[in-house]
């Protein structure tokens, strides 16, 4: 029998070498599969790891699950079957300016063994009564289903489309009653003010009582200084980067500006102002205003703008009286007495607070090297989702917002 001769089913040699390169390349690919299998298991481990264990990587989960719900225009949230179950609880406590309605929104489950604690946010949502809106219910429950504690609050004051600086003690009761939650931990509570509720925000995180226990606060569409709005009030006009551009408020702001100055006007005057400004009000002729004090006359003018080149002049008009209000209310008072964090959101197109507000508050504080992020965004408007923003919008918002929710949701992280 020849060398390449063979008996039926025996290879031969120069078969068996032709064999044994394609034996030794599949080897070696399944040696390779072996390993990239290997190596995604424990990437897969280590990213599990890492967002459940590490606070950073917890955060991430949060910011993910609550910031669908905070983009959404409805309630209830994409995500809410598989998130915390929750509660709704109403109390009420008393201040030293009345009584306190709380709001409170709650897991209904113990606090995760890690951290350990739960984060608590106290919620001003600005005046008049915003409880029933579906977005800040659904901003509420959201991140009561990602494992906080929400108690919003309002006082008879803001339900009355007001504003006073002694509701701050209503903030610093609400915060004192959650740091008492079950399960909340100490150093982990922050304040939220919408709209005008930022100013109740900054006086109640400055003061001593709760100072040093205040995680951060977050300011969404606010304003920082009382006589620079009333300015813009006056003018109609917002000065963007060193240019004007045309601005025209809805009548809430005013509303309040006015209810929170008619009290210091002469008796009637105050009335006579509210009705002016209202809703199908009669302006006040020349003939009117002849008749009225110099503050109702120049209050008046700064409110309707209709005298948008003297407004720096009815604004030196104003009394000492009233300028006294009007700082007090302005957070820019105390912003030199607050320690914790400051978190801005404001929307370019608030036609509620100028948006420029933020940007001189975010001025003041990178001056003073004071902690906080600031972010300009596109698809609200003052603090609502806006319908049929675009994705570039959503894009660009969402970043921002991921960002800052970041940073807020840490300290429950």
């Amino acid at each position: 029998m020849s060398n390449e001769e063979q008996e039926p089913g025996v290879m031969t040699p120069t078969q068996l070498n032709q064999l044994q390169p394609n034996s030794r390349d599949a080897r070696r690919k399944l040696k390779l599969r072996n390993i990239l299998a290997r190596a995604l298991l424990v990437l897969f481990f280590a990213i599990g790891f890492f967002l459940s264990v590490f606070p950073q990587g917890r955060v991430v989960v949060r910011t993910l699950l609550v910031l669908p719900d905070f983009l959404s225009a409805s309630q209830p949230g994409l995500l809410a079957p598989v998130e915390e179950p929750i509660q709704h609880v109403k109390e009420t406590i008393p201040s030293l300016n009345g009584t306190v309605y709380l709001d409170i929104y709650a897991p209904t489950t113990p606090p995760p063994p890690i951290p350990g604690a739960r984060e608590g946010l106290v919620v001003i949502p600005g005046v008049g009564d915003e409880r029933p809106e579906p977005q800040l219910i659904n901003f509420s429950e959201s991140l009561a289903r990602a494992g906080l504690v929400v108690m919003e609050l309002t006082t008879p004051t803001l339900l009355a489309y007001d504003l006073s600086a002694q509701d701050s003690d209503a903030v610093v009761q609400a915060f004192k009653t959650l740091a008492r939650w079950p399960g909340i931990g100490a150093n982990r509570i922050g304040i939220v003010g919408f709209s005008a509720g930022d100013a109740l925000a900054c006086f109640a995180a400055a003061d001593p009582r709760i100072r040093e226990q205040v995680a951060f606060i977050l300011l969404f569409g606010g304003y920082f200084n009382t006589i620079t709005l009333l300015h813009d009030f006056g003018e109609r006009a917002l000065t963007v980067d060193g240019r004007a551009q045309p601005w025209q408020p809805v009548y809430v702001p005013i509303q309040v500006l006015t209810n929170v100055i008619a009290p210091m006007l002469p008796a009637s005057e105050g009335t006579r102002l509210v009705n002016a400004l209202a809703p199908g009000g009669t302006p006040l002729a020349p003939a009117d205003l002849a008749q009225l004090s110099t503050d109702t006359v120049a209050v008046y003018h700064l409110l309707a703008g209709d005298e948008p080149g003297q407004v720096d002049a009815n604004i030196a008009a104003l009394s000492p009286t009233i300028r006294a209000l009007l700082d007090e209310l302005s957070p820019s008072r105390v912003i030199d007495q607050i320690r914790a964090p400051i978190y801005l959101l404001h929307d370019r197109s608030d036609q509620f607070v100028p948006f420029t507000e933020s940007r001189d508050f975010a001025a003041v504080l990178t001056r003073i090297h004071h902690p906080h992020d600031f972010a300009e965004l596109g698809i609200f408007q003052h603090v609502e989702v806006r319908p049929g923003f675009n994705l570039g919008q959503l894009l660009g918002d969402g970043t921002s917002l991921f960002r800052i929710l970041n940073e807020v949701l840490l300290p429950g992280s």
